[in-house]
């Protein structure tokens, strides 16, 4: 039977940067894991999931918690929810990193990857994932007033070049021709 189960990247701002927070146990960049539970809204566990471990820096009127994707990875029969988690930028960042608490990393412009209009993509790594991520934070941006109320200032320099362009924008048909 395929498992179910909820990948969180959980981001914050690092001196005008978006940084992807990994846990104590992760050095590598791997997303948080959590399983499913039967009965248990997504969101419910994810939320808790995230204010267990972060605690007062979890304010639910400065954070995001947004579902962003699916995908099913057939090596492991499972399907995946990824969920990005935008956390208050702030001085406890450092402090968490001297005490290695958590690990950064930096998330970069990230690449878009695209399959056809059939399929997703044969292999989709991390960075994809999160690039696809904040493609649709830079979308929701746009039109939702929850999260336009929300998201700090800061963001929307790095979610600016990420926004989705309008009908008849031609510069990627221009820069194909060159």
């Amino acid at each position: 039977m395929t498992a179910i189960w909820y990948e969180v990247l959980p981001v914050t701002l690092l001196a005008g940067h978006a940084v992807l927070i990994r846990h104590h146990r992760e050095e590598h960049i791997a997303p948080w894991m959590i399983q499913n539970l039967p009965n248990v809204h997504p969101n419910d566990l994810v939320v808790n999931h995230l204010l267990a471990f972060f605690d007062d820096v979890f304010d639910p009127k400065q954070t995001i918690v947004h579902s962003t994707s699916w995908r099913y990875e057939h090596s492991d029969d499972r399907l995946l929810l990824t969920y990005l988690a935008v956390l208050p930028q702030g001085d406890w960042l450092k402090g968490w990193m001297a005490t290695r608490r958590i690990f950064i990393a930096p998330v970069g412009t990230g690449e878009i990857l695209c399959g056809n209009h059939l399929f997703p993509p044969e292999r989709i790594e991390q960075p994809h994932v999160v690039a696809h991520a904040l493609d649709h934070l830079a979308s929701l941006y746009t039109y939702d007033p929850a999260i336009q109320a929300v998201l700090e200032p800061a963001w929307q320099e790095i979610l600016g070049a990420r926004v989705p362009k309008p009908a008849g924008y031609l510069l990627p048909a221009l820069e194909m021709s060159r």
